[in-house]
């Protein structure tokens, strides 16, 4: 068995066995927030529920990196991804940088993004391209 921890603790939960991404539904104003919050941020409500969030969304916006930052090795595609719900998220795309656009479709992966020397696993979620039928939209 792999020792594993999550990059950053409250953006994925274990479900069915796999990680997902989730947030917290407002039941006052129905809007979602990522990554989970006590509090809506958007009314202040502390009437939520944890909610899994869509697994296709759409690049709002990108960045490239060129320079190796900590652990990750260039290049370093950073993008803001716009899910359904209305939520918008930071996160990597996993994919050839020629590939990638805003206005494309991504979808949601979860795995390692490095190994540590003792051969810790750091998990993570990323983007990729999105493949129609490959996979649940939802």
């Amino acid at each position: 068995m792999r020792n594993q921890v999550l990059f950053h603790e409250g953006t994925l939960e274990e479900a069915d066995g796999r990680l997902v991404q989730t947030g917290k539904r407002c039941r006052d104003c129905g809007k979602t927030a990522y990554p989970a919050m006590e509090r809506c941020p958007f009314c202040a409500s502390e009437n939520t529920e944890k909610a899994a969030l869509s697994k296709v969304g759409t690049v709002f916006s990108y960045s490239v990196t060129r320079v190796p930052v900590g652990s990750f090795k260039p290049p370093i595609i950073l993008a803001y991804v716009d899910l359904p719900e209305g939520t918008r998220v930071f996160g990597q795309i996993h994919a050839d940088e020629k590939q990638v656009r805003a206005g494309m479709k991504v979808e949601v992966e979860t795995g390692a993004l490095w190994t540590e020397k003792d051969g810790t696993e750091v998990a993570g979620y990323y983007y990729v391209p999105y493949t129609a039928g490959k996979g649940v939209e939802k």
